[in-house]
């Protein structure tokens, strides 16, 4: 996709398209459904391809921009940069291997075991074979899309580790990773939410309920993880600044009561100066946020993990209501 000429949503919309019509083109002449009637479920589940693919490559283009724009901060050469770089937007062909295996061979147990997830998709040998494909295929680029938010969760710990020219007064470096890490919140609710939307059977599903609970369990760590460890660090930067100021204020003190003591009354009043400067910047480096994200990121990502369970809490609430 990134050496095509045609655009990338282009690409993934026409991926879609073809999948879409291959499993509705089976399906009818299968007889499963009505000739050109479409089913939302078939619209649902052929994404999985399409998404896994477009996040993918998302969040490799954005882990790029994060990192040009954490560039400054690093004190490294060009050559150890380009290997860096090169871990946040491309992933071992083994690893990948592996964890699309693992993927695949999820999706073909919870189809074998819980055959009503897929039902009537899978009433007959050709239907079976195409929608079963597709279904491993899809669950395969899933856990590829996964191993890739662990892997750049990782890489963002240890980029900020090494972070030795990090600059309280430089936002744009200080939260250069804040939108990538956003994003793969957001990206893995919207998987969350519309599979248990559009097929609700698979909260039935114990091996997907159990995979997916470990998966998100892990995700969420791996977030607060990378979370605390970037506000250690950032702490820590603002700390040395802090003590710097502390120090320089400490001196301007000592002078003061040497002034005063020498009777040097007459030169106290740069010296004020110089304290006032010094309180000054020690209160703005204080109100400095040390945590990875700024308010209006942390409060996207709140609405987008809470509304859809408000949304769901309040159509049950209704529901309970009207059959009252």
């Amino acid at each position: 996709m990134q050496r095509s000429s045609v655009p990338v949503p282009v690409v993934l919309i026409g991926i879609w398209v073809v999948l879409v019509a291959v499993v509705h083109l089976t399906v009818w002449h299968e007889g499963i459904l009505p000739r050109w009637q479409l089913d939302r479920r078939v619209l649902m589940i052929n994404t999985w391809i399409p998404y896994s693919l477009g996040f993918i490559y998302y969040l490799e283009r954005a882990a790029a921009e994060a990192l040009t724009t954490f560039r400054p901060a690093l004190g490294m050469g060009d050559d150890v940069y380009s290997d860096l770089r090169y871990q946040f937007t491309v992933m071992p062909r083994r690893g990948v291997f592996i964890v699309m295996a693992l993927g695949a061979l999820l999706s073909f147990i919870s189809l074998r075991l819980y055959p009503e997830i897929s039902t009537p998709f899978m009433d007959t040998p050709l239907a079976t074979v195409v929608n079963m494909s597709l279904s491993v295929l899809g669950s395969a680029f899933i856990f590829a899309a996964i191993y890739l938010t662990y892997r750049q969760l990782r890489l963002i710990r240890q980029t900020y580790a090494k972070a030795d020219r990090l600059d309280l007064f430089r936002a744009g470096e200080l939260y250069a990773f804040s939108g990538l890490t956003l994003r793969m919140g957001i990206g893995w609710l919207l998987v969350v939410y519309a599979g248990v939307l559009f097929y609700p059977a698979l909260v039935r599903n114990v091996p997907w309920a159990l995979t997916t609970g470990l998966v998100m369990t892990g995700i969420v760590v791996s977030f607060i993880t990378t979370l605390f460890d970037i506000h250690e660090r950032i702490g820590a930067v603002k700390n040395i600044g802090l003590a710097e100021i502390d120090g320089r204020l400490q001196a301007a003190f000592s002078e003061l009561h040497r002034r005063i003591d020498a009777e040097e009354l007459d030169k106290l009043a740069s010296l004020r100066e110089v304290m006032d400067a010094l309180l000054v910047e020690r209160g703005v480096v204080a109100k400095i946020p040390t945590w990875p994200w700024q308010s209006g990121t942390l409060a996207g990502f709140l609405a987008a993990v809470l509304l859809p369970l408000i949304v769901w809490g309040v159509q049950l609430l209704l529901q309970r209501l009207l059959s009252l």
